[in-house]
């Protein structure tokens, strides 16, 4: 397992994904305007212990052998810990979060003519080193994810909130076994009703859009 592959931003699907949500929230009702601000309430406006996320994600350059861009679909669950979280006299939570996210990505991207590289080496014959695995720039590579991090929710208003997840994704590919890869994202949620809420999320190895379920 390693972590030597350098984390990029997927500018793309940051994009692509803030236009949806800004999209959303001027979709919303005028009284969105004069939301009430609770960041500095004491608990938080839906009373929950779970969150289930259906979702759409879509990445760039993921770990391990696979290149390009590519999409799928997954769901997480995240549950809730520290319903008061970490500081006083602010509006946050704490929840611990894990899923599953498919991606298929097309190495072929927007790498244009870019030449393989090895990713591991074995011993060869008289001190020789013989490359048994390389990156595919020209290939597909299907993905899985079982991302595993700590969620902490910043509650700003009654339908707004954000949230920061530092953790691990464990990863399968199509060429490769177990791994594991650092995970980072940043994102935020639109409460629709008491208990839905559009969400998005921005970070690595991928980025999502789905709708979340506060049970």
């Amino acid at each position: 397992m390693n972590f030597s592959r350098s984390i990029p931003f997927s500018l793309r699907g940051a994009f692509a994904f803030s236009a949806i949500l800004v999209v959303s929230t001027v979709a919303m009702p005028a009284a969105q305007a004069r939301d009430a601000r609770i960041i500095r309430d004491w608990r938080t406006p839906v009373n929950y212990q779970l969150e289930l996320e259906p979702h759409l994600v879509a990445g760039t350059d993921p770990p391990g052998a696979g290149s390009g861009s590519g999409g799928g679909a997954g769901v997480r669950a995240s549950f809730v810990l520290l319903p008061d979280g970490f500081l006083r006299n602010v509006n946050d939570s704490v929840a611990i979060g894990t899923g599953l996210d498919f991606g298929r990505y097309y190495g072929h991207g927007w790498y244009g003519d870019r030449r393989d590289e090895c990713l591991h080496f074995e011993p060869g014959p008289n001190g020789t080193d013989v490359c048994t695995e390389t990156t595919s720039y020209s290939g597909t590579y299907n993905y899985v994810y079982v991302p595993i991090v700590m969620q902490w929710n910043f509650w700003l208003t009654e339908r707004w909130s954000v949230f920061a997840e530092p953790g691990i994704n464990l990863y399968f590919s199509s060429h490769h076994a177990l791994d594991v890869s650092p995970a980072l994202y940043a994102g935020g949620r639109l409460q629709i009703s008491r208990g839905i809420a559009v969400t998005g999320r921005l970070g690595y190895p991928a980025c999502s859009l789905g709708v979340s379920f506060m049970l």
